[in-house]
């Protein structure tokens, strides 16, 4: 007795469709590989200058604060409580020394503060982002603490808690 089943029909596809969709497929694979690679191996050196950059601004605004801490703390701490038991013409006196030496200051202070706005850092590099950040809330609030000792005569360089919390922040200390 024989079997009457159907047999199933075979579809035969040609060797030569089959190994192009193989070929388009490596195209596609190692044309992604390729652009990924481009593509991180643009972002190394992109991260590499945008460190260096905000290297430079860290150092620039190292310098303008040590420089002002020099002119300005030197004078606040060891001439300034002399003269508080004296009278206010030596007050005065001490106004005019500070906006002297914060005007004397004031531009390193404000080149320090021009090189880290200019630091451009991508978004997704989060470490060097909180970095430049960091050190650009520090030396606005450096130049504009400055800027009103040189206009007034007067103010609290060294004691000022938010000054000192930024400077620390900017890992300036």
């Amino acid at each position: 007795m024989t079997d009457l089943a159907p047999e199933p029909e075979l579809l035969e596809v040609p060797a030569s469709r089959g190994r192009r969709t193989r070929l388009v497929w490596t195209a596609v694979l190692l044309a992604a590989v390729v652009v990924a690679g481009t593509a991180w191996s643009l972002d190394a050196r992109a991260r590499a200058h945008e460190t260096a950059a905000v290297s430079a601004c860290e150092q620039d605004l190292r310098q303008a604060s040590w420089l002002s801490e020099r002119q300005m703390g030197l004078l606040a701490h060891y001439v300034q409580p002399a003269l508080r038991t004296s009278h206010g013409v030596q007050q005065l006196h001490l106004a005019d020394l500070m906006a002297r030496r914060a005007s004397g200051v004031l531009p390193a202070v404000q080149a320090a503060d021009r090189t880290c706005r200019a630091v451009s850092v991508r978004p997704w590099h989060f470490a060097l982002a909180t970095r430049t950040e960091a050190a650009r809330a520090y030396s606005g609030a450096l130049v504009t603490l400055l800027q009103t000792v040189a206009a007034q005569g007067s103010g609290s360089f060294h004691d000022d808690a938010v000054l000192l919390r930024l400077r620390s922040a900017a890992g300036v200390d």
